[in-house]
């Protein structure tokens, strides 16, 4: 995954470079070797975390309409 793809990706987890980095304990140089040059790529667990992370948000938030749906059922 390219530089500008990672990043479209992280935006989209509501994640920036700090929440990245911390929840992943990837250092802060690999990180920004990532974005020295496009022609870079990211490691493949990178795209296969951020989606799932990012499957994981979506299903967060329509549980919580599920349970407010549910309990404001008469």
């Amino acid at each position: 995954m390219n530089y500008d793809l990672f990043k479209d990706k992280l935006l989209k987890a509501g994640l920036d470079k700090e929440r990245f980095i911390s929840l992943t304990k990837t250092p802060e140089t690999t990180y920004n070797n990532w974005a020295k040059t496009n022609t870079y790529k990211t490691p493949n667990w990178v795209e296969a975390y951020l989606d799932l992370f990012i499957k994981n948000r979506e299903n967060e938030i329509y549980i919580a309409m599920l349970k407010k749906d549910f309990l404001n059922h008469d």
